[in-house]
């Protein structure tokens, strides 16, 4: 069984109890258990900003409930010099709604993950039990020589949207993430690799949730992609491949003899419903990639408002139509201008590294049916910014 990244840092973001139940289920699993270098690697990198997350969660819920506290109160005062109310009678209406506000800042307080991570390492003690059960189940850097050839083959992957990782196209390298948008297809690689060495069947847990590693219906995970399993099977001479998300893990730990509690399941489902397209478009963003692709001469910024006029979905056809090519015309390729200009705005810091691409190709057997964009354009482009957007880090 190989850990993604994206499972070790959910530890953080778990509650004391989802905690404890995920690490016996990790402990059980014994040697069975492998980490690729890749997912380690990525681990530590992103290990503060995880550490972080519940506490800004938290302090924004009660952020905003003290200004509603401030605004209730005012509105009250305001009535109450309307009509002469008795100032005794105006107390006891602060006093409820200061009372109220107490009530609910303390609930929000107390549901705090709490996840005991400290950005000392060694004062950490989710990185103290990690360390633990991980000992000796992590594997190996790969040699220099099949480091690049793995970058390069995750490249081919994402220009012809092979899977896994075409879905992180437009990942920037960086002087910490050199590999840049191949990290995913690394992480398959040594997984599949250590799977391969060993003989043995291939389950892949993971929080990402991308369709280049999953085959979905109606919302429904099904396992991954059949690609995927074609391709390890042939890899492994007939090994069957399978795939987890982090509540499956859990959901699924009766098998190995360890009781796990309902709560626990729905803080994994809760987790993995926030982590997912954490880094997401902002106003900002799609406004100037929208205006570089109009100002290039590019008709990819009427067929992204068409998309969100449409549900995020826009067709084949609508795209042949707004522009107006021939029949002829082949769509392979056609997200390159949209690819670029993001990874320039991403590194100009106007868009935030690993939002979703702005056009998802949807295939019909072989060929693109249409594109998708993502949910949050859809909501800018249609309703207009929400007062959310004046926090930083939305991309």
């Amino acid at each position: 069984m190989a850990l993604d990244a994206n499972v070790l840092l959910n530890v953080y973001r778990y509650n004391a109890t989802t905690r404890d139940d995920l690490f016996q289920v990790l402990e059980k699993l014994g040697d069975r258990l492998h980490v690729p270098h890749q997912a380690l690697h990525e681990f530590w990198r992103r290990r503060l900003n995880a550490l972080g997350s519940p506490s800004t969660t938290v302090q924004q819920a009660i952020d905003a409930l003290e200004k509603q506290r401030r605004a209730t109160v005012s509105t009250l005062e305001g009535w109450a010099k309307q009509i002469a109310l008795d100032p005794g009678e105006l107390d006891g209406l602060r006093s409820e709604v200061n009372g109220l506000h107490d009530k609910l800042a303390g609930r929000v307080k107390d549901r705090e993950p709490g996840a005991g991570g400290n950005t000392s390492t060694g004062s950490d003690r989710v990185l103290a039990r990690l360390e633990i059960i991980l000992d000796g189940k992590c594997g190996q850097p790969m040699a220099q020589a099949d480091f690049d050839a793995a970058v390069a083959e995750a490249h081919r992957r994402i220009e012809a949207s092979e899977p896994p990782g075409y879905m992180d196209a437009q990942k920037v390298d960086t002087s910490d993430n050199p590999e840049g948008a191949a990290g995913d297809y690394l992480v398959w690689k040594q997984a599949t690799t250590e799977a391969c060495r060993r003989g043995l069947d291939l389950v892949i847990v993971t929080g990402d949730e991308k369709e280049d590693w999953w085959r979905r219906h109606r919302g429904e995970f099904l396992g991954p992609r059949v690609e995927l399993f074609d391709e390890f099977r042939a890899l492994s001479a007939g090994h069957r491949l399978f795939a987890f998300r982090p509540s499956d893990l859990l959901l699924h730990a009766d098998a190995l003899n360890v009781r796990v509690r309902d709560e626990s399941l729905d803080d994994a489902e809760r987790v993995s419903s926030r982590s997912t397209g954490a880094a997401q478009w902002s106003m900002e963003g799609v406004e100037e990639l929208l205006r570089r692709l109009d100002s290039e001469g590019w008709k990819h910024g009427d067929v992204i408002r068409h998309a969100a006029e449409n549900f995020g979905f826009v067709e084949r056809a609508a795209i042949y139509e707004i522009a107006r090519y021939n029949d002829e015309r082949m769509l392979r390729g056609y997200t390159r201008p949209v690819n670029r200009i993001t990874k320039d705005l991403q590194e100009a810091g106007i868009v935030q590294a690993g939002v979703t691409p702005m056009l998802q190709p949807v295939y019909v057997d072989v060929k693109a049916a249409g594109f998708k964009i993502p949910g949050e354009v859809v909501d800018l482009l249609v309703d207009g910014p929400s007062e959310d957007d004046d926090f930083p880090a939305t991309g």
